[in-house]
């Protein structure tokens, strides 16, 4: 029969190992389940699980948790909504002078208070800044115009 004695600091060592190994994984699920969702109780749900389940319950947790990640979730929902904007594009809005409403940035004039910031050139229909008297597009002369508001009838 062996010295178990000069086994103990192996043992040791396995034991160990497994100790780590077990309390890594409850570590995982736990930042896996703070990606995942912003729910404490899920968060405290999945520890638990994989702590009282060592092995088990990781294959549980990994079963019922969310497929994506929160910030999975978010960039899908930008390029979803980027995708909808009419071109694929995803519009550049800011705000209006006048009124400070936002508004996309090709308008030529603000569907709010009706202030027009641009133009448009008469011959390739590119959008021109108002104090522009030639078009840098097609060389196009343009006559010169101030910014142009329409009054707001009071109520």
């Amino acid at each position: 029969m062996p010295n178990l004695t000069s086994l103990k600091p192996l043992l040791y060592i396995v034991v160990f190992y497994l100790l780590a190994f077990y309390l890594s994984l409850s570590y995982w699920a736990f930042r896996d389940a703070r990606e995942r969702s912003p729910s404490l109780a899920f968060h405290v749900f999945a520890t638990g699980i994989s702590l009282l389940l060592p092995i088990f319950g990781l294959f549980i947790y990994m079963i019922i948790r969310p497929p994506l990640t929160m910030a999975e979730r978010r960039a899908l929902e930008l390029e979803t909504l980027a995708l909808a904007e009419p071109g694929g594009a995803v519009r550049e809005l800011r705000p209006c002078p006048s009124c400070g409403e936002p508004i996309d940035s090709q308008y030529v004039l603000c569907p709010h208070c009706k202030t027009q910031f641009s133009k448009l050139c008469p011959r390739c229909n590119k959008q021109l800044k108002l104090g522009w008297s030639v078009c840098p597009f097609c060389a196009e002369e343009v006559p010169l115009q101030g910014p142009v508001t329409t009054p707001r009838i009071a109520r």
